[in-house]
């Protein structure tokens, strides 16, 4: 602990109050006490807070903001800030300057003569924000990573505040880690490393809300610690172990490693490619989402329509003992296994396979108070998976919470029809979580929610449900669409990377797919499946045109080759 009283001090401008009210936020009503305003001296700051104040949920104390966030929204927004009083932002002090990448969890400030207060964690900005703002939802994510989001304190010692007082930094740790810093571990979507949020937990003035994010986020973090581990590179040989029929037309392969070496963790949601030999030898080459997740797994299992596709009847077709080769695990349509906000689950058909996935690693988070909801729906309970395993999850978790949705059955307790927007608002319309043995009430909208299904129906539930007030930022899907492929008559063409300045030559007789040419020539470039499946490679034609056209003026370089002389590339 180092003591920094020479540190720039803040000074104190204005004290704001809310009392506990109910507001219109699009079609919903909710209760807060985020709408502040100034209020006279005395300004008292008492062991609960800001003196007259009310908090509808939250636990923490007092939050403080900057004039310099004033300005700085300003310009982004392009309003004029003489419309916003002190404590529009829902702060209970307003100070003149705050610097969040140099500010730190455990600062302690004095102001006056007896007020001690301590630095307990950046905002959680939540919907309320964005309304206050009379900006879309997905405005959260820009405010949670502006190094403008204020913080949180806590009281170690109640007084009297004056207004001009100065804020004056007298404990000050450096190794813990910044304001801006822990904004970003809660609202990024990627893991954070394990030992700075080992050091926030262990901090005793910790705000209870980061806590309570952050805590949910450790178990994430040991686990990608070990996910390296039993990884490999290019193709591995595995063997059919066992084969189990889910339903009508669906079955479950378990692959065996041929080595008998470990295998990697899959991040829950993730996928595999897999090649396998045709009947002249030919290869087959396929992705397919793992449906099981376990801790230290010893099989991959992958849960399989029967379809007309060739890769479809070989797994149809497979005995025990047959041998395939796979990729290891990738993939970004992942669950953020240290998220801290209720989680809905959306499958339509065998969409349920990396959500089940997901679903099993929610779970084995233990009591976290998230609650998470699947809604599957399928033709008839006959083309349903793992209902069986589903129900018997259900009956051994109470947060877990299952809506069976049928388009052309009716059967007792289910669902009849097909999945939307308005079914899933009405299925959130108790969304909550539990901090502790409180219950804190969430609009339907602030829910993570995973969708998957055939693409029509993922990208139109996302735009339904982004049209009745959801946040995209927080509703993930993944398309395994594959572009139609065209034939070339060209013999060669002349590529160029634009990002990476790189210029190549293709040769039809190397027979190289341009994701293969611009590997070999160190142009880096995201892929997963190298099947035309996972969308990774897809990069935006500048000039020319490829046989892998998306239709966008994009194209998948795995599975493309150049069509016109000259092509250029957004990569």
């Amino acid at each position: 602990m180092s003591y920094a009283a020479n540190v720039p001090s803040m000074k104190l401008l204005n004290f704001s109050i809310g009392q506990v009210q109910t507001v219109q936020i699009g079609t919903d009503t909710v209760r807060t006490a985020h709408v502040k305003a100034p209020v006279p001296e005395p300004w008292l700051i008492t062991e609960d807070g800001a003196s007259g104040d009310q908090r509808a949920v939250h636990p923490d104390k007092i939050y403080a903001y900057a004039r310099t966030g004033y300005r700085h929204w300003g310009e982004y927004l392009k309003v004029d800030t003489s419309a916003w009083a002190d404590g529009f932002f829902g702060e209970n002090l307003t100070f003149d300057i705050m610097d969040e990448d140099e500010l730190r969890v455990g600062d302690v400030f004095s102001i006056g003569n007896d007020v001690r207060l301590v630095v307990a964690g950046p905002r959680n900005v939540c919907v309320k924000l964005a309304w206050r703002l009379n900006q879309p939802p997905t405005f959260q994510k820009v405010f949670a990573q502006s190094h403008h989001t204020g913080v949180y304190l806590g009281v170690l010692n109640p007084g009297r505040i004056r207004p001009g007082e100065t804020a004056r930094r007298i404990e000050h740790d450096p190794t813990m880690p910044t304001i801006a810093e822990v904004a970003t571990y809660i609202a990024g979507h990627a893991t954070p490393a394990l030992d700075p949020l080992r050091r926030l937990l262990a901090h005793p003035h910790l705000s209870p809300v980061i806590r309570h994010i952050l805590s949910a986020k450790v178990d994430a973090a040991e686990r990608a610690a070990s996910a390296a581990e039993g990884r490999w590179s290019g193709w591995r040989p595995f063997v059919v172990e066992r084969i189990a029929q889910e339903a009508h037309e669906i079955r479950s392969i378990y692959l065996r490693p041929a080595d008998g070496k470990r295998i990697c963790r899959p991040k829950p949601g993730q996928f595999v490619s897999v090649r396998m030999a045709g009947k002249g030898g030919e290869a087959i080459r396929r992705t397919w989402s793992l449906s099981a997740y376990a801790h230290d797994p010893e099989t991959y299992r992958l849960t399989i329509r029967r379809q007309t596709g060739p890769g479809s009847r070989w797994m149809h077709r497979c005995q025990i003992g047959d041998s395939v080769s796979l990729r290891a695990p990738a993939g970004n349509f992942v669950i953020d296994a240290g998220g801290f906000r209720p989680v809905a689950l959306v499958a339509a058909g065998i969409g349920i396979t990396p959500l089940l996935a997901m679903l099993q690693a929610h779970l084995a988070r233990g009591p976290t108070g998230i609650p998470i909801y699947l809604v599957y729906g399928a033709r008839t309970p006959a083309d349903q998976a793992f209902r069986d395993v589903l129900d018997g999850l259900a009956a051994v978790h109470p947060t877990l919470h299952i809506t069976y949705a049928y388009s052309q059955s009716r059967e007792p307790g289910c669902l009849f029809g097909r999945i939307t927007a308005d079914l899933l608002r009405e299925i959130l319309a108790d969304l909550h979580v539990m901090l502790g043995d409180r219950r804190i009430a969430q609009p339907w909208f602030e829910s993570e929610t995973y969708i998957c299904g055939p693409g029509d129906f993922c990208r139109d539930l996302k735009s339904e449900l982004v049209a009745r007030g959801a946040n995209a930022d927080h509703i993930f899907y993944e398309l395994f669409d594959s572009a139609p492929v065209q034939c070339t008559e060209l013999e060669s063409a002349d590529i160029l990377f634009s990002r990476s300045k790189v210029r190549c030559r293709w040769n039809s007789e190397d027979d190289l797919s341009v994701l293969e040419l611009a590997e070999n020539a160190g142009v880096r470039v995201p892929s997963e499946c190298r099947a035309g499946s996972c969308l990774s490679c897809r990069s935006r034609i500048i000039e020319g045109d490829m046989t892998s056209t998306m239709g966008d003026g994009s194209a998948l370089l795995c599975i493309g080759r150049p069509k016109s002389p000259v092509l250029v590339l957004d990569c």
